[in-house]
C-alpha cells in the first residue's frame, strides 16, 4: 500500500491529468439532465450533497498536489478559491442551461465542506508526513 509520501512524490504531470480529468468528471456530472444522472445506475444510492462534497474535496486536493511545489505563493488559499468559484459557475449554468437542473444554494454549501476537508487535510495531515 503506497505511504502519503510515495503519492507526494509522483510526477506533477500525473496530478495535473488527476485534477483536469476530474474537473471534467464534475463538470459532464454536473450539467447532465437530471434525467441522464438518474438512469446511471451504480449501484450505490449515495446522497447528493455528500456527491457535491467529495467532487469538491477531490477538486481542491489534485490541484494543490499539482501546484504545490511551484513558484504560486498561497497555493491552497488560490486553489480553494478557484474550486469554491467552479462550484458556483456550475450551480448558474444548472440555472441558465434547459437540462431539468437548478441553482442550489445547499449544493454550494456541500461543495465548502468538501473543499474545508481538503484544506485541513492539507495543512494538518499532509503537512506532518512531509516533515
Amino acid at each position: 500500500m503506497p505511504t502519503i509520501k510515495r503519492l507526494l512524490e509522483l510526477n506533477k504531470n500525473f496530478y495535473l491529468v488527476s485534477a483536469i480529468l476530474w474537473l471534467c468528471a464534475i463538470t459532464v456530472g454536473s450539467l447532465l439532465s437530471g434525467n441522464m444522472v438518474r438512469e446511471v445506475d451504480t449501484g450505490f444510492d449515495i446522497p447528493d450533497k455528500l456527491v457535491h462534497g467529495i467532487f469538491y474535496f477531490g477538486n481542491t486536493l489534485l490541484f494543490y498536489l499539482y501546484f504545490r511545489k511551484t513558484s504560486l505563493k498561497n497555493e491552497i488559499i488560490k486553489v480553494s478559491v478557484f474550486s469554491f468559484l467552479y462550484g458556483i459557475l456550475i450551480e448558474v449554468l444548472q440555472h441558465v442551461m434547459p437540462y431539468e437542473r437548478s441553482f442550489d444554494v445547499k449544493d454550494i454549501l456541500a461543495n465548502t465542506v468538501g473543499i474545508l476537508i481538503a484544506i485541513f487535510l492539507i495543512k494538518f495531515c499532509l503537512a506532518l508526513s512531509m516533515r
